[in-house]
């Protein structure tokens, strides 16, 4: 021993530099060896730290103090390294327990903190652990909610399993908004401005699934990670030190696909996904991200109780004459049906019980005795339902959410076209929602002849909810359009335009009937009207869409416009397409016509 001291006093001048791995594997050390290996190595300057905290642009997107153990945690690496280890060497603050994927990390990094830590029980992350026993991960993205702006880009979280073959008693990681707000345009206002605290919770997959699948009514895609036993075991530590804090959340950016991105990021030290998303980020395009890295190893569809009783209705029934009293006025099966009407009868009856029960339209003990009839009647029948219900066009296969676009059209006018997000009518559809379409940000030029290049159009929101209905399922389809245009080629205007209307159709085409006004202002100027709408839209062919639709207005000032549309879009690549349109407008001019012809990248 004193051999061993007095080599420690020997090299206390340069040559300790030399030998730190040695000095460090020692028992010597004390907490300024380590303070001085910090400052040699930069060990705060390392890209991982930078991960663990969740530091970007310089500063942490964590917004709570409690994840932090030094005051200028969110803006210094370095004195939150610095304080992180004064705590475990201090026994204080609970590091050790509170964040034990940071005590790992600066264990494996710094040999000599084992001897200097005071340990103790940590029994909630120790019960946290056995709750979770994570070894497989998976990323889950329930797709577009049609009638729900909050919901129009789809979702995404993660699924942690112990076993490939019980996903439903596996847990879900999420992040979301906490908020009480129902009102769909107080929610977008605050989740614009993040008003909102984005926090991060663990909950059982099957809650998700009935959330989704069958109250939203959200077909699911679940995507298998490849991620190893011990990155797996980063992105579960990570997501204990996460879980009592938060950070504001913003609809467009740092929302929930944005900070599940984080997860995968600590879990897998390699990957760099935060930083490709700087204006936006939509769920589509953070599943999209994983494909370069390899992450992504099996791709399944679960599909919602809607598209089974959709299924049924279109695809399994001949004689729908009785369907609806017999669901909902509880007459019996009307003995003129054939044996495959009565099964499938029942089997919707079933399905539409369930919707019922999940979207609290009946009561619990009203449900149980109902359900349990028509199992019971179910059951009369020996033959078992086979729903070959076909999976549709994989999200990752789809356009991504960006697009630029260049058009030309027959009265020798250039437009320029560039929108951030995320898919209108003239877009492919594939691996998108059929009806919900939406942008921000539209920004469109145009260069007219003989003229400079002007703004034709910017739009801040539009939305249009196309929504199909049926005998049993009624929804309004309806549409907002905020924007600043140059109307009809005469004047600057800023344009409101609310809608509302019906829908018919299947996944392939639809007809759609929509009322609205059209509201247009500035200073010196106002015109408004009241009209309609009348369009159909088909995607039957592979790799075209066709349109087509018959407008009125009826303004103030005397005026009127018919206005009639027809286009097609041709799907050139995955992220390419062709666009052709013949509009015809007698707004200002009788007959004005136009054939506009373009070209789309989407990025």
């Amino acid at each position: 021993m004193i051999q061993l001291l007095n080599i420690c006093n020997f090299f206390n001048g340069k040559s300790k530099y030399l030998l730190l791995t040695f000095l460090f594997s020692s028992s010597c050390f004390s907490s300024s060896d380590i303070s001085l290996f910090i400052e040699q190595t930069k060990l705060y300057e390392n890209p991982y730290w930078s991960k663990l905290l969740h530091y970007r642009d310089g500063s942490s997107e964590i917004d709570s103090d409690n994840f932090f153990i030094s005051k200028e945690g969110k803006t210094n690496l370095k004195k939150e390294l610095f304080e992180t280890i004064d705590s475990l060497e201090k026994g204080q603050n609970n590091v050790l327990c509170r964040f034990p994927l940071r005590v790992k990390w600066l264990k494996q990094n710094i040999p000599s903190l084992e001897n200097k830590i005071i340990n103790y029980e940590c029994s909630e992350l120790n019960q946290y652990l056995s709750l979770i026993n994570a070894k497989y991960v998976t990323m889950v993205f329930p797709t577009a909610h049609i009638n729900s702006p909050a919901s129009m880009y789809g979702h995404t979280f993660l699924r942690v399993s112990s076993d490939k073959d019980t996903a439903l008693i596996s847990n879900a990681i999420n992040y979301a908004a906490k908020t009480n707000d129902t009102n769909g345009l107080v929610f977008a206002y605050k989740g614009l401005f993040g008003e909102y605290e984005g926090r991060y919770s663990i909950l059982p997959y099957y809650e998700k699934i009935k959330e989704y699948n069958s109250l939203e009514q959200r077909d699911i895609w679940e995507y298998d990670l490849d991620l190893n036993e011990e990155e797996v075991n980063r992105l579960v530590l990570h997501t204990f030190e996460l879980k009592d804090s938060y950070s504001d959340y913003f609809f467009f950016k740092e929302n929930c696909s944005y900070n599940i991105l984080w997860l995968l990021e600590v879990a897998r030290s390699d990957l760099d996904l935060v930083s490709k998303f700087t204006f936006k980020t939509v769920p589509l395009d953070s599943i999209k991200i994983l494909k370069p890295y390899n992450l992504i190893k099996d791709s399944k569809y679960r599909h919602s109780s809607m598209k089974k009783m959709k299924n049924i209705l279109e695809e399994k029934i001949e004689n729908k004459e009785y369907l609806e009293s017999f669901v909902n006025e509880n007459v019996e099966l009307n003995e003129n049906l054939s044996v495959d009407d009565k099964i499938s009868y029942l089997d919707f009856k079933i399905s539409y019980l369930q919707y019922q029960r999940a979207s609290n339209k009946i009561e619990k003990k009203e449900y149980i005795k109902k359900y349990l009839e028509l199992l019971k009647q179910r059951s009369t029948y020996n033959q078992i339902s086979n729903y070959e219900i076909k999976a549709p066009i994989n999200p990752l296969d789809s356009h991504d959410s960006a697009r630029i676009s260049f058009y030309y059209d027959s009265a020798d006018s250039f437009e320029f076209a560039l929108k951030p997000v995320y898919n209108d009518i003239y877009d492919i559809s594939d691996g998108y929602l059929q009806g919900a379409y939406i942008n921000f940000f539209d920004l469109n030029l145009k260069k007219q002849k003989d003229e400079n290049i002007k703004l034709d159009r910017f739009t801040l929101l539009k939305i249009k909810s196309l929504a199909p209905r049926d005998m049993f399922f009624k929804p309004i389809s309806w549409g907002i359009d905020l924007a600043y245009e140059h109307f009809k080629d005469q004047s600057d205007y800023f344009k409101v335009k609310p809608e509302a209307g019906i829908s018919y159709g299947t996944s392939k085409d639809f007809i759609y009937l929509m009322f609205g006004s059209n509201v247009y202002y500035k200073q010196s100027d106002q015109l408004f009207s009241l009209g309609s709408s009348l369009g159909f839209v088909t995607n039957r062919f592979d790799n075209l869409k066709i349109g087509l639709e018959y407008s009125y207005d009826k303004y103030n000032k005397g005026l009127q416009n018919n206005q009639f549309e027809i286009f097609s879009t041709y799907k050139l690549d995955t992220n390419a397409s062709l666009t052709l349109k013949y509009i015809n407008d007698d707004l200002y001019k009788e007959n004005d016509e136009k054939v506009k012809m373009g070209v789309s990248y989407y990025f």
